[in-house]
C-alpha cells in the first residue's frame, strides 16, 4: 500500500518517476521498487518523501488522514499569534497555553472535517 500511495501522490503532482526520483535525490529504479512494493524506504527516505508531498509519514505508511499537516499548520499559527504570547508569563509558553492551543486546533479540525463532508 505504501508504494501505491507514493505512486498516487506522484501522479497527482504530474511527475514521472524520473522527475520525482531526481527531486528526491535517488535513482528512478529505487523509486520504482518503492512503488512496486519490492523495496521499502528507510526512515530518512520516508520522511523526505512525506515532506516533499506535504503529508505525514503515517499517511504514507497506513493511509491515515492525509490532511494531518493541517494540525501542524494550525498549531504554528496559534503559537505564533501575539495574543498567545501575551497570555504567557514572561514570554514562556506554559502547559495551560499549549493545552488551550491544542483545543483550538482540535475544534478547527472538526469544523473543517464537517465542511468537507
Amino acid at each position: 500500500m505504501l508504494g501505491k500511495r507514493i505512486a498516487a501522490l506522484r501522479k497527482e503532482k504530474g511527475l514521472s518517476q524520473y522527475e520525482l526520483a531526481d527531486r528526491l535525490g535517488f535513482s528512478r529504479g529505487k523509486l520504482a521498487n518503492y512503488e512496486q512494493g519490492t523495496r521499502e524506504p528507510d526512515y530518512e527516505t520516508l520522511i523526505k518523501i512525506a515532506d516533499f508531498f506535504d503529508v505525514s509519514t503515517d499517511y504514507l505508511l497506513r493511509g491515515k488522514d492525509k490532511s494531518s499537516t493541517i494540525i501542524t499548520d494550525d498549531a504554528k499559527k496559534v503559537l505564533n499569534d501575539p495574543e498567545t504570547f501575551l497570555a504567557a508569563k514572561d514570554g514562556e509558553v506554559t502547559d495551560e497555553i499549549l493545552q488551550a492551543a491544542l483545543e483550538i486546533i482540535t475544534e478547527q479540525l472538526k469544523e473543517r472535517r464537517k465542511s468537507d463532508k
